[in-house]
């Protein structure tokens, strides 16, 4: 048998048996879409703001994690179950037109009534969504750890058996969704969380980027992580499994290089390198890896989504077989 890299055995020794994949029990989300929707508040005015200690619906707020162009991120306590969570808040912009604000709720509210029954180990869970006070919110669970898109830059990469051996585990996470007909759409090291308290590797925001997609398909305009994206998702075009395939690619890639494979200075530029131009080959970049590994992210990374891994698990599957070769002392 291989020698088991130190990730392995941090991955054996995690809590719950190792098939914990067809998973323990998730709630699902505690209120009809339809009547979410319909008990919907007026729209909050602009410059709207919630503070810590304020209560927002049930959840008292702790303090702000994290906040991007379309969300804020809240850890809060649940006062009807004294849980901790994580509690996102879109932010729908206030350009939306009007006709599109109650089909975006809708769609976001119909994804992650979806995501909520991903009852998977390395996936983090939805709890709640709705709307409330005007405001689309999800309530995850509350993950310790780090999300990877802090070891994505020169100098603060992990080691390459440690990094095949995650994404290998993010592929399962993968398959296990879309096999249930959810699309994550923004794959990307900042939505991978490395939970040190309970030994797993973690997914977050299934289903999130399905509101920015619908006004992208609408307007023309590219939201999201565009350097991610697989060229059928930048084009408009049907997103599927492989979509979600070419950007765990691009992820690998800058785990293990801290680069991405494609860059320009415009948007344009970038989406004419996504769906046109070659990346650079890995073994360019780091050539202490394996060639077997370049080949991984040769075909992640085809344009053709045919010409990708047909599923998560093949693809985990040549990671894991892959990592055996890696030299676990390779920094």
């Amino acid at each position: 048998m291989p020698d088991e890299s130190s990730f392995g055995r941090w991955l054996r020794n995690r809590s719950g048996p190792p098939d914990q994949g067809a998973g323990h029990a998730v709630p699902k989300i505690s209120r009809p879409l339809g009547a979410a929707l319909a008990k919907e508040e007026p729209r909050q005015t602009p410059g709207f703001a919630l503070r810590p200690g304020q209560v927002f619906h049930h959840y008292r707020l702790q303090q702000q994690l994290g906040r991007g162009a379309n969300a804020t991120v809240y850890k809060a306590t649940d006062e009807t179950t004294g849980g901790v969570v994580a509690l996102k808040m879109l932010t729908i912009a206030d350009d939306w037109p009007d006709d599109l604000i109650e089909d975006a709720k809708l769609r976001l509210l119909r994804e992650a009534d979806a995501a909520g029954g991903l009852a998977h180990p390395d996936i983090v869970e939805v709890r709640e969504a709705g709307v409330h006070d005007g405001l689309v919110y999800l309530a995850m669970e509350y993950v310790e750890g780090v999300n990877l898109g802090m070891h994505a830059f020169e100098g603060k990469l992990l080691p390459p058996r440690m990094v095949t051996e995650m994404c290998a585990r993010v592929a399962d996470a993968l398959y296990f969704a879309h096999q249930r007909g959810v699309i994550h759409r923004d794959i990307k090291p900042a939505n991978i969380v490395f939970d040190q308290r309970n030994r797993r590797v973690r997914v977050m925001d299934f289903g999130v980027a399905r509101l920015e997609n619908s006004r992208a398909t609408r307007t023309g305009i590219i939201l999201g992580s565009p350097s991610y994206m697989a060229p059928e998702q930048l084009d408009a075009r049907p997103v599927t499994a492989q979509s979600d395939i070419f950007s765990l690619g691009v992820t690998l890639f800058q785990l293990l290089t801290g680069m991405l494979p494609f860059r320009s200075d415009s948007i344009p530029g970038l989406m004419q390198k996504i769906s046109a131009e070659p990346h650079p080959p890995l073994r360019v970049v780091r050539p202490d890896l394996p060639e077997t590994l370049s080949a991984i992210i040769d075909r992640a990374l085809e344009k053709d989504p045919e010409l990708r891994y047909r599923n998560g698990a093949e693809m985990a599957q040549a990671l894991r077989d892959c990592s055996r070769s890696i030299d676990p002392a390779l920094s």
